[in-house]
């Protein structure tokens, strides 16, 4: 065994002290590389965010996707898969594949009107998009807006002049006060998408929650597989697991018709002057 002499002593301290240093460098230089990547808020607007998200959702033209659909709500639960094809700007058809509970194979909207078929009750229900509240077909609240953000994942972000911006677990953090309470968005400082979403009452409450994740690029668009709305107070939830997606290739016109059998019943859903029925009340009158 070697006794450390005095000589060999200092070598040691001095090796030490130069991979120490190393060490420091490198944590220093990888720190400095995970910092540069968030932007500094004093050089950005809340409006400068906003373009540059939109910049990449404006390049989506076509979608088509399958995707397993879990909708929860108290007590019960559905699940299945639908098959999605958009045509921008708001050409929307799902075609659902057995999803239990939910009794609709068919769901077309544009910007003016909607269509529903339900299989098992053989009715074709239509009418105007603005009277349309889907909770009436698919058990969940839910406007027409959202059902595009659960199909894309692609977020409306209102900015105003109350707007401003933070820095939140290493996303940047836009907040929107509005009359009902505070929309926060967060976004990611690399690509520009939203990965989160939360509005909130004026008391706190968190009323809706929207989470964008499993995120893929694709023909320079960044899209999200896994979509999920969560509403806590209602206790509420769908979330779209996309299995497949293909974006910006040629979708047939015809995945946008109705095929719908000739003994169907069709039954008007209302329009502004005329408010839209009661699908229970229908579903009574109409069974055998």
């Amino acid at each position: 065994m070697k006794l450390l002499t005095t000589s060999n002593l200092s070598l040691v301290k001095k090796n030490f002290n130069r991979h120490y240093l190393i060490f420091c460098l490198i944590f220093a230089f990888w720190g400095c590389a995970a910092s540069s990547k968030l932007p500094n808020l004093s050089s950005i607007s809340p409006e400068y965010v906003l373009a540059k998200v939109q910049q990449n959702s404006g390049k989506l033209e076509n979608f088509a996707g399958k995707a397993r659909v879990i909708i929860e709500i108290p007590g019960q639960g559905y699940n299945g898969f639908s098959d999605i094809y958009l045509k921008m700007p708001d050409s929307l058809m799902i075609k659902t594949e057995a999803i239990l509970g939910i009794d609709i194979g068919l769901l077309f909207m544009n910007q003016k009107y909607f269509a529903a078929f339900a299989p098992k009750e053989n009715t074709l229900y239509y009418g105007e998009r603005e009277i349309l509240n889907l909770r009436d077909f698919l058990q969940v609240e839910m406007d027409t807006d959202e059902l595009y953000e659960v199909v894309t994942g692609f977020v409306k972000i209102p900015v105003n002049e109350s707007s401003h911006l933070e820095i939140d677990d290493g996303k940047i953090l836009l907040r929107n006060p509005t009359p009902d309470g505070e929309l926060l968005c967060w976004v990611d400082p690399r690509h520009y998408v939203v990965v989160k979403s939360k509005l909130i009452n004026p008391e706190g409450k968190t009323l809706l929650v929207k989470e964008f994740r499993r995120f893929k690029k694709s023909k320079g668009i960044i899209l999200p597989r896994t979509i999920r709305l969560t509403r806590p107070l209602t206790r509420e939830r769908i979330t779209v697991y996309y299995t497949k997606q293909e974006i910006n290739k040629p979708i047939p016109s015809s995945k946008f018709k109705l095929k719908i059998p000739k003994n169907a019943k069709r039954i008007y859903w209302g329009d502004l002057k005329h408010p839209r029925l009661d699908r229970q009340r229908i579903q009574k009158q109409t069974s055998p």
